[in-house]
């Protein structure tokens, strides 16, 4: 056994002395007894497979990095473009309403002159600065065209429902349909035919009965019988303006009480100087009677007794 190891350590100081330091042997005994084999490995070649292995392991290692980069960049494009998807979808739908409201704003503008127009507005300083104010290019010029043009709006209207006011509030027509008997103006004496006298109004024969209405709108301010009126219904309207009904039957009204146009004011008669059933009506400025048919507008289509 102790020659046996003696042997192998001799035959392996033999070699290592017979070879240089350039490589590394190996000696392989498979058993005591077999034959030694050896194994010899370039020490260049150990060393160049090593720094192989030790690259390719590094180089294994950035891949793995530059992969899990690539990986995080590919997750971030993935989200930026569907942001930027998201936010082209909402750019396309606002300017879709951008231009709905652009022309819903051109179109209020457009109709705005046309009202201004109707209103006789058109050439007034004020509303020729106030409307036309042009395409709006952005969202700010667009919402200050928007206040513009409510202001504008507001405008017109309040001009608008001021005429309409007015207009309700100017007599027009006749407080009942029937025939002119008497116009405004001198006539002769209904009751003897003698001598001539100044009749203020127009009367109007009409069935006894007959509903009368007020001719405009305005404030009832004498609702009781007066002297020659009989029963009389006294109505003011607007700037000085006042319409009278006398002779009534009946009166269906109150001073103090509002009425419209086509209101019944009550019914006709013949009370206090009448020779029959009529409405006496008068319209006064500033309580100087003035001819009703400067205000009828069915002037044309009257019908006057012979």
């Amino acid at each position: 056994m102790g020659s046996s190891n003696s042997r192998y350590l001799k035959v392996l100081r033999e070699y290592c002395m017979a070879n240089d330091n350039r490589v590394y042997t190996f000696l392989i005994s498979p058993s005591r007894t077999s034959k030694i084999r050896q194994l010899s490995i370039d020490k260049n070649l150990l060393r160049a497979a090593a720094a192989v292995v030790v690259f390719t392991f590094l180089l294994m290692i950035y891949g793995a990095v530059r992969l899990g980069q690539h990986e995080a960049l590919n997750l971030k494009y993935l989200s930026v473009k569907a942001e930027n998807e998201n936010l082209k979808q909402a750019n396309d739908a606002y300017e879709n309403s951008y231009a709905r409201l652009k022309g819903q704003i051109s179109y209020i503008e457009d109709m705005s002159k046309e009202l201004a127009r109707k209103a006789r507005m058109e050439h007034s300083p004020e509303i020729d600065e106030l409307v036309g104010i042009g395409g709006p290019e952005t969202v700010v010029a667009l919402d200050k065209a928007a206040n513009q043009l409510e202001r504008d709006v507001r405008h017109i209207n309040d001009h608008l429902r001021s005429d309409i006011l007015r207009m309700a509030s100017i007599p027009r027509g006749l407080p009942v349909n029937g025939y002119v008997t008497d116009g405004f103006g001198m006539r002769r004496n209904p009751f003897n035919g003698e001598g001539r006298e100044v009749h203020e109004g127009l009367d109007i024969a009409v069935d006894f009965g007959t509903p009368v209405t007020a001719t405009a709108d305005g404030l009832v301010i004498y609702a009781a019988p007066h002297a020659g009126y009989g029963n009389l219904v006294i109505v003011y309207h607007s700037n000085g303006i006042t319409t009278r009904y006398g002779h009534l039957s009946r009166i269906s009204v109150e001073a103090g009480q509002r009425v419209k146009r086509g209101d019944q004011l009550g019914n006709a008669g013949s009370t206090g100087r009448s020779t029959g059933p009529h409405v006496h009506y008068e319209i006064r400025e500033n309580d100087q009677s003035v001819d009703p048919l400067r205000y009828s507008a069915q002037s044309s289509g009257l019908r006057v007794a012979n």
